[in-house]
């Protein structure tokens, strides 16, 4: 099994995807940012390094929102490969 690597990302190289659904409360969002302006961002973006999907966020759009709006310039990421299969895109214009 291959180890994971964190490496820092610049936040304007990563994408959201597409179809991530969730909303935050601003409540939810002020306490994120209290967290991160605290303790740091202690979990890694989980970003596809698929060539046709490179740096679209898999998880941790929540964090990716508030680095941004906290001015970050990069974030920590540990890459993996997923291909969007047909599948995936059934599930996901559901």
């Amino acid at each position: 099994m291959a180890k994971l690597k964190i490496v820092e990302v610049k936040i304007g190289d990563l994408k959201s995807a597409e179809y991530n659904p969730r909303k935050w409360s601003d409540k939810a969002k002020a306490d994120l940012r209290k967290s991160v302006d605290e303790f740091g961002m202690v979990d890694p973006l989980i970003v596809n390094s698929a060539p046709k999907r490179r740096n679209v966020i898999i998880g941790g759009h929540f964090r990716f929102m508030v680095a941004k709006e906290r001015g970050d310039a990069t974030v920590p990421v540990v890459y993996v490969s997923v291909k969007l299969t047909k599948n995936m895109l059934d599930i996901i214009t559901i």
